[in-house]
């Protein structure tokens, strides 16, 4: 039950990372279609999912600042972080 804690924000950050990114690409092709059906749900998706990469983060610090499971919650922070960081180097290669 001890590794819960470690592993549980792992877990979500793998989760929130792969429908951040799902929720992104297509909701993109949503947005772009002309049919009209619209962009809301992946919209409510991708924010949720933004909600859940930050509350691993925060597990993930939390974890590290106690002194337990260090190598989960830094691999968690990074997973987390991920998103963050292609968007700049998104921003960055627009320039």
């Amino acid at each position: 039950m001890k590794t819960f804690w470690g592993v549980a924000p792992l877990v979500a950050a793998i989760l929130g990372f792969v429908a951040l990114f799902w929720a992104f690409i297509t909701g993109i092709g949503a947005a772009l279609d002309g049919s009209g059906s619209g962009a809301l749900p992946f919209e409510v998706v991708f924010i949720s999912a933004a909600l859940v990469l930050v509350a691993a983060f925060i597990a993930a610090v939390i974890n590290l600042v106690r002194g337990r499971f260090r190598v989960l919650a830094v691999i968690t922070m990074v997973i987390a972080i991920l998103p963050l960081l292609a968007v700049v180097t998104l921003r960055l290669a627009a320039v």
